[in-house]
């Protein structure tokens, strides 16, 4: 689990740090702010915790996810990675992470980069607690396998996404469970499965009320969001999930059965959870629910900027978090 944790020129963060972390952990802020940029970061950080002992390329590969959820294409790619330069720092491990041209190579450099088969202007540069990795931005490119089963950006989820994710519930034999917590949203859902349907594979929910069936597409934006969380949250046990402005597509009737729904997985999955928001209404949802469940493990951080325009954090404890939701205050 991560509990602290500095990042130091990620994107707008000349020297951010987080301290006294929590199982639930909801980050808020002022639009353009960072929040996204620091769920990207904590993602990379977790990466690194899980690909420690595997080749440097799989974490290009969550970097490359990154860029695909920004929207980069793979004519910009180029630029995207030349722009990297950050490091991460915890008592687990620093990883330094930049592009740099060859001519700014040191003497251990330059005798890696002579393992490449040909030659190369320039290329990014990792060291994981002093080990040196080097990959060529040339072969950088993003397409439709490049995806995480962690992290849920803000837009809406594609049939191909939702079937994807759902394939993991199956492969665990949790569908039972998993339409357990579905239901909450929609009573009337009785069951869920992947169909092909014209060359191609689609969710089907089978309703109870009326009697009929439907793909996920023609279902609202809300319960494709739900099934996404759902199907993420489920498929981590003892893992970390990231979420990007949760509440996206839900209504806020429903936020407090779903905030619920999701106290109660990562606990029993013991899961780390980071979510964005600058929804109030999602904010007092989560603080409703966490005092229904008696479920203290959740920090609040919220993102400011000091008079010089640095990015830092105030991170609040359970206590100090309910206190200032209950109080009225704002905590956005």
């Amino acid at each position: 689990m991560i509990k602290d944790i500095e990042i130091v020129k990620y994107k707008g963060f000349k020297n951010l740090k987080l301290e006294n972390l929590s199982q639930v952990n909801i980050i808020s802020g002022e639009n353009n702010i960072g929040k996204t940029a620091l769920l990207e970061a904590l993602f990379l950080y977790n990466e690194i915790l899980i690909l420690s002992k595997t080749p440097f390329m799989f974490l290009v590969g969550a970097f490359l996810f990154i860029a695909k959820t920004r929207d980069i294409q793979n004519n910009r790619i180029k630029n995207y990675f030349r722009n990297i330069n950050f490091v991460i720092n915890s008592n687990e491990f620093i990883l330094d992470m930049r592009y740099k041209p060859i001519y700014q190579f040191n003497e251990n450099e330059k005798e890696e980069v002579k393992k490449f088969d040909q030659g190369y202007h320039g290329l990014v540069v990792s060291y994981t607690n002093n080990n040196l990795n080097l990959y060529p931005i040339d072969n950088f490119l993003i397409d439709d396998d490049i995806t995480s089963y962690n992290y849920i950006d803000s837009s809406k989820p594609t049939n191909y996404r939702l079937v994807e994710l759902y394939s993991k519930i199956q492969s665990k034999g949790i569908q039972h469970k998993f339409l357990t917590y579905l239901k909450l949203l929609d009573n009337d859902i009785q069951w869920i499965e992947p169909q092909l349907l014209d060359n191609e594979i689609l969710l089907r929910l089978n309703l109870n009320n009326p009697e009929r069936s439907l793909v996920s597409s023609e279902l609202g934006e809300g319960t494709n969001r739900y099934i996404e969380i759902l199907c993420t949250l489920l498929s981590n046990p003892n893992g970390t999930v990231l979420i990007d402005e949760i509440e996206n597509g839900i209504h806020y009737t429903k936020l407090y059965d779903i905030w619920k729904a999701i106290l109660e997985i990562v606990e029993k999955e013991n899961i780390q959870l980071f979510v964005t928001t600058h929804n109030l209404e999602s904010i007092e949802a989560l603080n409703e629910a966490s005092e229904a469940m008696n479920f203290d493990k959740i920090s609040s951080i919220k993102l400011q900027k000091d008079k010089n325009n640095t990015v830092y954090s105030v991170v609040r404890n359970y206590s100090s978090f309910t206190a200032t939701v209950d109080s009225g205050m704002d905590i956005r």
